[in-house]
């Protein structure tokens, strides 16, 4: 008797408007084979050759077959199929772009995302409900997508409420931030996302790192605000969560993605604690806006933040907390701000000072090891153009968001990172941009297109 999770694979499956072939990987869960009368949900997953098996070098999964599996054996889930739909990367055109292309991208990349929301909807749907024991209805039915894949996600499911019931978006791509030291913000914005005239009955997990560069926590609550605005409720029709020290990378998707699974399809049990994060010093001046990252822990082991709550300051002459857990200086002192959920509550001191902006400067010198030839440029973190200055070093100063968090690894270019000396891929390089910095780094080699990671869209 096969107990198991199988993963199958469906060669060369055809999107006929896309005019293009890939392959569809169906995770089915234990027990399937041996139920034949049950029926089960399913979960849509961009990007599927990244979904499930073991990592390689350049090709890193989010084992999201270990973490259903995981939660079916805790009783915490009953069985789903993930159905995961390999990306064709772009040419010319960019299938997770429905109406608007970067407009760095947007002289070479045009947007596909109709004619492929029409391939998963009229042609990949279909066949899976022919072939497997699918319960099709909308409210059995989710698309799961991270970056690119979320806005994607976002897309398609708003368009689309009567097909998917459940849209799951990590680290959604909704605004493309460039660093424009000529704007006020010391950023270039553009949104890449549009959103529904109204709400529809649907459920939605949307989440960002707080360490994942340009992909900023303030952008993605910014549409979550506008989401709600619609009518869908905090806690009910959506979720939120804001993951401390998170990047922007497979891992950290793999390492969460438990968490949207529970909220769609399992049993996340009761509350058990509250935890404020974030930032616990403010400026009346310098624009430095500050969100609490307030954290609600459950008994299963899923967290969301808290979108809106009761929020109490002992001293509102200092500091006033909005109910989106927003804090507005009012003078320089502390004050202690407690939130309440239900029997839970936790508080935190907060601090007010004269003036804190709300960008630093970070310096990035690198070091690479001796050539013939140099570049004119290598890159660090997400629009860090290091300039040579002679010999093997590369310099650059950036103004960066205060407290963004940045996961990277030099390149020379796409996809052509720094390795260590054996060729291998090395472990990203980590700052968090507190205050001003000044980085030094050695590169040790570089490596070929083998040698893939980094942030990803």
């Amino acid at each position: 008797m096969n107990t198991h999770s199988v993963i199958e694979c469906v060669e060369g499956f055809k999107a006929s408007r896309l005019g293009n072939t890939r392959k569809i990987f169906v995770y089915l869960p234990p027990g399937y084979k041996e139920h034949v009368d049950h029926r089960y949900p399913v979960l849509y997953m961009h990007a599927g050759q990244r979904a499930f098996g073991p990592s390689t070098t350049g090709n890193e999964t989010w084992h999201v077959d270990q973490a259903a599996n995981q939660l079916i054996d805790q009783g915490l889930m009953d069985g789903l199929i993930i159905v995961g739909i390999a990306h064709v990367r772009p040419v010319t055109h960019n299938e997770f772009y429905h109406f608007i292309a970067p407009a760095r991208e947007a002289v070479s990349v045009g947007c596909s995302g109709l004619d492929y929301e029409h391939f998963i909807i009229h042609e990949l749907k279909p066949f899976i409900d022919e072939h497997y024991r699918t319960l099709p209805d909308k409210d059995n039915t989710g698309l799961l997508g991270s970056s690119a894949a979320a806005l994607s996600t976002f897309h398609i499911g708003t368009r689309h409420p009567e097909i998917f019931g459940k849209l799951i978006m990590l680290s959604p791509f909704f605004v493309d931030v460039q660093l424009d030291e000529t704007s006020e913000s010391s950023l270039q914005e553009e949104d890449m996302y549009l959103m529904p005239e109204r709400s529809a009955p649907i459920q939605m997990w949307i989440d960002i790192g707080d360490a994942e560069g340009l992909f900023l926590p303030s952008q993605v609550r910014n549409v979550v605000r506008q989401i709600t605005e619609l009518g869908y409720k905090p806690g009910k029709d959506i979720a939120f969560l804001e993951q401390p020290d998170a990047g922007h990378q497979e891992a950290d998707w793999g390492e969460r993605v438990h968490l949207p699974l529970l909220y769609m399809f399992g049993r996340i049990g009761k509350p058990v604690s509250l935890e404020l994060m974030g930032r616990d010093m403010i400026g009346l001046k310098g624009g430095m806006n500050c969100h609490i990252n307030a954290l609600l822990h459950y008994d299963s082991g899923f967290t969301m933040s808290v979108l809106e709550g009761e929020y109490h300051s002992d001293q509102p002459d200092v500091i006033e907390v909005r109910p989106n857990g927003e804090l507005v200086p009012v003078k320089i002192g502390n004050a202690v701000v407690t939130l309440t959920v239900g029997e839970l509550s936790a508080s935190r001191v907060y601090t007010v000072v004269e003036e804190l902006s709300g960008h630093v400067t970070v310096c990035m010198r690198a070091e690479v090891p001796f050539h013939d030839t140099y570049d004119d440029s290598i890159y660090g973190g997400m629009g860090m153009k290091l300039l040579h200055t002679g010999g093997g070093l590369y310099e650059g100063c950036f103004e960066v968001p205060r407290d963004s968090g940045f996961r990277f690894r030099f390149t020379r270019g796409f996809r052509q990172f720094e390795t260590g000396e054996d060729g291998k891929a090395l472990p990203n390089r980590v700052f968090r941009a507190l205050d001003n910095l000044s980085l030094h780094y050695k590169i040790q080699s570089w490596g070929s297109t083998a040698a893939k990671a980094g942030n990803r869209r």
